[in-house]
C-alpha cells in the first residue's frame, strides 16, 4: 500500500468530479490497510489452489506458483491480530479456515471489499465496488 503515487486523480484511489469526491476500487483496501494493518508482520501459510494459464511475461510462471488466495497478517502493540485475504479469482468464491487462533474470548470483525464482477469500477454515477 506504500506505493499509492498521487493522492487524487489519474491512478489514485480518489478522482475529483465538479460534485464531489469518488472513492475508486482502491480506495477500500487503503483504507482498510491503513487502519487496520499495523504491528508486526505475521508470517502465513497459505494452501489454495493456483493459477495454472499463461503469464504476461512468461518467466513470471517459472517464478513460482501463484495461489488464487494472497494472505497477509499483523500483530498489533496490543495483541489483536489483523489478517488480509484477497481473492484474485475472476469468478470463484473460497471458504477460509483459520488455523492458529486460539481462545474462548476472541472477538472477529470482518471486513468484505467487493463488486459484482471483477471488473467493475466506481463512477461519479455509480459506486460498484464498496
Amino acid at each position: 500500500m506504500a506505493n499509492i503515487a498521487q493522492s487524487v486523480n489519474v491512478i489514485s484511489p480518489f478522482m475529483t468530479t465538479k460534485d464531489g469526491l469518488v472513492k475508486q476500487t482502491t480506495w477500500w483496501p487503503l483504507l482498510l490497510f491503513s487502519r487496520y494493518m499495523r504491528g508486526h508482520t505475521i508470517a502465513t501459510h497459505t494452501s489454495s489452489s493456483c493459477y495454472e494459464g499463461e503469464t504476461e511475461p512468461k518467466w513470471l510462471k517459472s517464478a513460482g506458483e501463484t495461489p488464487w488466495l494472497d494472505v497477509s497478517a499483523t500483530v498489533g502493540e496490543d495483541g489483536s491480530v489483523n489478517l488480509v485475504v484477497v481473492n484474485v479469482h475472476p469468478d470463484e468464491s473460497f471458504e477460509v479456515e483459520l488455523d492458529g487462533m486460539k481462545g474462548d474470548n476472541r472477538s472477529v470483525e470482518a471486513y468484505t471489499v467487493t463488486g459484482d464482477r471483477w471488473e467493475v469500477v466506481n463512477t461519479a454515477e455509480k459506486e460498484e465496488v464498496g
